[in-house]
């Protein structure tokens, strides 16, 4: 007998489980549309657990006291929601109903432990849930006394794959169906992988990744993704999950609520935590940014004081959270106040050390203060051994508020930028004065450090981390940077990082093809080149150029730079070389400055408020979220712990290492709608000294070397050599799309394509859709570097970003991306303010004729003859050494193989056409070889051509000589 290899067996074995660890298999039968219940079940638990509230509810309603009930039981629901109903239950003449019974955390009440006992678990495969006859089905639906909570779609990967259970629920499953209201989570299930969501919006729902990491590990005898049922689904850990962690937020934007479900490395986390904790022990956790860190603290502190050890007492007296993040604040009452229904459990300390002394002593239940109090916590804790405290300190960093930085205030008075440079250079010292001071409680009995970092130090590690068999030092937990990115939580900062030198080539290699905007290229290259770049007036103009020619019209118009300077001093000289170049170049920008204190300069005192001149009350933050504010420059602030989704592109002008250059390039790896991609331009620093600092936290690779602008023509003839589509349907599509064409009409010209790529053998898929991505990573990167004039490049970009969501997946390949659901950034058609590129021309070459057409030879002349000419036509003063050197281009040209091959198969005219591309490439080599004779040629266009045409006919003439 063969194998059972169909989603059928797999939803089996998930039910033959669920069965033997106490829920109940229910039928489709039981449950009642009308209701969205199985109301069977939820009166069985009502009567099992409530006896007495039944007959003072029966007493009143008589015969109808089922209708009323459940009248009274679908009305509360629908007015306030599934987990409040469980949580709170309902009241009705006189009478208090309980539809759940969480979990005792200690042994002081029996009867609660036999009223817990009292739930009833249930699940009902193919369940038919649409008011109709014959309707759409679940494959699982989990229920808790009649109560359905959660779904679960189900597929198998011999045969699908993950991705076609969250394409069912988004298109599939109708969002205004009751059970999906109802429930609080659903999940799309394979046997590799799981994802979720909590709210279906149709085709924008928007699933979280459930999995162990990146990629599930194997079990033996078992499927990957068992621990669902195995451990989530269990009876005490989903009772837990309701209790604990599941609550309802607001949408900031929409005042909706939705409800909160952990993701897997959260739940994670917290349970390890709370199993292990015990006063006296220290855990670090290593949560990059994009993990969710504070709702982790605000589960864990809710955690902590609702633990009890075995004598039913408190583990924690008190938990005091240190952070200097509102957030936090709002956050941990929000959700401490939905899970316990009582108010006041949340002290936030926000006015004195005495306020934080009255808040220790009564024995409050959660703690919030800051940063700067932290010493004041530890002297009082330390005076009242008797009691047990939980410390979670997140990381919030000093440099953006100034709080802990007193070393940072003092009066900078110098003309010395190198001075000015060491005297600020003392972050590092403050956040080692902090780690002194807690270093010297850390061993007390009765504390708990919790420390939240994205980047440990060794010290840190030292500190709070756990010691193995080996003496090494590691975080109890951790979430890393390169999960975070793949799972589409953060951007990857190092994709798009370039240090100077290699800026510098790329734009070299742009600059010698003709497809792209020479002007622009050599406008660039002659500030690199011709004048000192370290000065802080020449890399002004490149950053400004740079951002106002492509970071201004990235996220749709709104993108945000910083500057990272190397002191207090760079960034007040920077201010004003931006200032006021910016507006001798009439941009419409404006920029920020941010540093602490004074800082005093040929005879004058400038501080942030004098050069920033905002209205009052108004923060450099919230400045910086508007227009026209999109530059900030800074010194020791907002290099960490600060959050601006809208900041694109770094520049950085100061020598980073460790983990500063994580935190600081870090700024930038934010996610927001229509955002992309990133960019950071270094001026100081190397590839090898970053990519030392990012080892210890994800993996990633650095570009080393820059991109060949030429692979953009080879992989756009790679793409239309599979005749899937050809020039003329990209036309059509972008021509719809800049019309602004129903999207019906876009979905009808791709069709089409999307049908010829299915024909395709498996082998030329896979390679037709890398080909697609190689095209658009590598247009994508450039164009943030020069702005491109091939209209026909541009046009490929948009083509593919849609041709790419709409061509079938192979492979099951990792489905979810958060930047999927990201429109195309055009920003090169939509924001170019008054250039317009007409989307009905191209700009290709003159097609290749067959045949002469009338090329009368020119002159033969000898090199000396063309420099003489030259010098006489145009004042020149070219000498024999110059000579000598076109000689030498000569033969390089002569030498160049693909040259000779079109010379060997066309007309000297079609040569012509394209001979500008090996010209440029020997001017190239110009830079390095005779600088002074570049910038002749460079400086006159009218020389240049002259010349160009000169050494053509005269390599012509050898080569027919030669052949």
């Amino acid at each position: 007998m063969t194998t059972n290899t169909t989603e059928k067996q797999f939803q089996k074995d998930i039910i033959n489980h669920l069965e033997s660890t106490g829920y109940i298999h229910r039928s489709t039968l039981n449950y009642e549309k009308a209701t969205c219940l199985d109301p069977e079940l939820t009166l069985k638990f009502i009567l099992k657990t409530q006896p007495r509230e039944w007959k003072k509810f029966k007493r009143v309603y008589g015969d109808k006291a089922e209708q009323k009930f459940f009248y009274r039981l679908v009305n509360e629901i629908d007015r306030k929601g599934t987990i409040h109903v469980l949580r709170n239950g309902f009241r009705d003449v006189g009478a208090y109903f309980s539809l759940f019974y969480p979990q005792p955390n200690n042994n002081k009440n029996p009867d609660l432990f036999k009223k817990y006992e009292g739930n009833i678990f249930s699940v009902i495969d193919e369940l038919e849930y649409q008011h109709r006859a014959h309707g759409d089905r679940l494959d699982l639906v989990i229920f808790i006394n009649g109560i359905p909570i959660l779904t679960i779609e189900l597929k198998d990967t011999f045969s699908q794959g993950v991705e076609k259970a969250m394409k069912q629920y988004r298109e599939d499953r109708d969002p205004n169906e009751k059970i999906f209201q109802r429930c609080l989570v659903h999940f799309a299930m394979s046997d590799e992988k799981i994802y979720m969501t909590t709210k279906l919006e149709g085709p924008q729902t928007r699933f979280l990744p459930f999995n162990k990491g990146l990629e599930n590990p194997c079990v033996e005898h078992d499927y990957k993704t068992s621990y669902l049922y195995n451990d989530i689904l269990q009876i005490n850990k989903l009772s837990r999950l309701i209790s604990n962690f599941i609550y309802m937020e607001k949408d900031d934007k929409t005042r909706k609520e939705i409800p909160i479900f952990p993701r897997y490395h959260q739940l994670d986390c917290v349970n390890l935590l709370l199993a292990d904790c015990e006063p006296g022990k220290n855990y670090l956790i290593q949560h990059s940014a994009g993990s969710g860190k504070t709702k982790t603290i605000a589960w864990l502190a809710h955690g902590l004081i609702n633990k009890f050890n075995s004598m039913d007492e408190r583990v924690y007296n008190m938990v005091i959270v240190v952070s200097d993040r509102r957030v936090i604040d709002r956050q941990l009452q929000e959700q401490v106040k939905a899970i316990e229904k009582v108010r006041g459990i949340v002290d936030v300390i926000d006015r004195d050390s005495q306020q934080l002394a009255e808040a220790l002593k009564t024995g409050s239940n959660i703690v919030v203060t800051t940063l700067h109090k932290f010493p004041f916590i530890l002297e009082e804790v330390r005076d009242m051994p008797s009691r047990n405290y939980a410390v979670i300190i997140d990381e919030a960093h000093s440099s953006q508020t100034g709080t802990m930085a007193r070393k940072m205030k003092q009066v900078l008075s110098t003309n010395s930028l190198k001075e000015a440079e060491l005297l600020d250079d003392v972050q590092d010292e403050v956040e080692e004065e902090l780690l002194r001071e807690i270093e010297s409680f850390r061993n007390l009995e009765n504390i708990s450090f919790f420390a939240f970092t994205a980047t440990p130090k060794g010290k840190t590690l030292e500190m709070f981390g756990t010691k193995n068999e080996r003496g090494e030092y590691r975080p109890f937990h951790v979430y890393t940077m390169k999960q975070a990115i793949e799972e589409g939580f953060i951007l990857d900062v190092l994709k798009n990082y370039l240090t100077y030198e290699t800026y510098f080539k790329l734009v070299k290699t742009i600059e010698d093809d003709p497809e792209f905007d020479e002007k622009k290229a050599k406008q660039v290259l002659r500030k690199f080149v011709e004048e000192h770049p370290h000065t802080i007036k020449m890399k002004t103009e490149i950053m400004v150029d740079h951002f106002m020619n492509s970071t201004y019209h990235k996220i749709r118009g709104t993108a945000r730079a910083m500057v990272v300077t190397r002191s207090r001093l760079h960034a007040v000289l920077y201010k004003k070389a931006f200032d006021r170049y910016i507006e001798e170049s009439g941009y419409p920008i404006k920029t920020l400055v941010a540093f602490t204190g004074e800082v005093k300069h040929d005879g004058k005192v400038y501080t942030e408020n004098s050069m920033n001149k905002l209205p009052q009350q108004k923060s450099i933050e919230k400045a910086f979220e508007e227009d026209p504010y999109r530059i900030l420059i800074v010194a020791n602030k907002y290099q960490t712990g600060f959050d601006q989704p809208l900041l694109h592109t770094m520049y950085i002008d100061k020598a980073l290492n460790g983990v500063a250059a994580v935190q600081t390039l870090s700024r930038v790896n934010r996610i927001a709608k229509n955002k992309n991609d990133t960019l950071i331009l270094d001026f100081v620093n190397t590839v090898d000294t970053i990519k030392k600092a990012f080892e210890p936290y994800y993996e990633a690779t650095i570009l080393e070397e820059g991109t060949d602008p030429h692979k953009l023509y080879e992989l756009h003839d790679q793409i239309i050599d599979y005749h899937i589509f050809d020039e003329s349907d990209v036309n059509r599509f972008v021509n719809a799309y800049w019309k602004g064409e129903s999207q019906a009409e876009l979905h009808n010209i791709l069709n089409p394509v999307k049908e010829e790529f299915v024909k395709l053998d498996k082998e030329d898929k896979v390679g037709f859709k890398k080909a697609l991505r190689r095209y658009q990573n590598i247009y994508s990167f450039l164009s943030q570097l020069m702005p491109f004039s091939d209209v026909n490049l541009e046009k490929l970009f948009i083509f593919n970003k849609f041709l790419i969501k709409k061509l079938p997946t192979i492979n099951d390949p990792l489905p979810f991306n958060v930047l999927e659901d990201v429109d195309i950034d055009s920003y090169k058609i939509e924001f170019k303010g008054k250039t317009e590129i007409d989307l009905g021309t191209t700009r290709d070459l003159r097609p290749l004729s067959s045949c002469a057409t009338g090329y009368s030879e020119a002159e033969k002349a000898k090199l000396s003859k063309i420099i003489k000419d030259l010098n006489d036509t145009f004042g020149t003063d070219f000498t024999d050494d110059d000579r000598v050197f076109l000689e030498r281009v000569k033969v390089n040209l002569l030498k160049n193989d693909e040259l000779v091959h079109k010379m060997e198969r066309n007309s000297p005219e079609n040569v012509k056409a394209v001979f500008d591309k090996y010209f440029n490439q020997e001017m190239i080599e110009l830079l390095n070889n005779n600088m002074d004779f570049y910038k002749k040629v460079a400086d006159n266009e009218k020389l240049r051509e002259k010349l160009k045409a000169a050494l053509f006919s005269l390599i012509y003439e050898e080569y027919e000589r030669n052949k």
